[in-house]
């Protein structure tokens, strides 16, 4: 019984002494633009982790199509618009662990973005 409360009572103080000096932790937000500014050389897809079931509306909102821009392609297949974009997704139906890949296109700069979409 003694060396159950010695041990006890060490283990205690480790954990005091461990939390005295631990490290201090200031969490960094990144926000998208500062992101983009430093990645804008290259090709770097924005990513989008959303729950299975969601619709395609809300699919649309969590994209953030900024004015002038509108959805070019689905999965590589090329679409005419973000009307159609919302059909061909709505008619591949897609299930959790799968992606969707958008290219949004930039019709007054004539640039290109690409969004991932990640369903759990």
């Amino acid at each position: 019984m003694m060396l159950f409360r010695s041990l006890a009572v060490g283990l205690l103080g480790a954990c005091l002494v461990l939390l005295a000096l631990r490290p201090e932790v200031s969490p960094r937000i990144e926000h998208e633009r500062e992101l983009v500014a430093v990645a804008s050389n290259a090709d770097v897809p924005t990513i989008i982790d959303v729950a299975p079931g969601t619709s395609t509306s809300q699919l649309a909102q969590l994209v953030r199509l900024a004015p002038g821009e509108l959805v070019t392609a689905v999965d590589d297949q090329p679409v005419t618009g973000n009307l159609d974009a919302d059909t061909v997704i709505a008619i591949a139906r897609p299930t959790a662990r799968s992606f969707i890949d958008l290219t949004i296109g930039r019709t007054a700069i004539g640039t290109q973005r690409r969004v991932l979409v990640l369903l759990h």
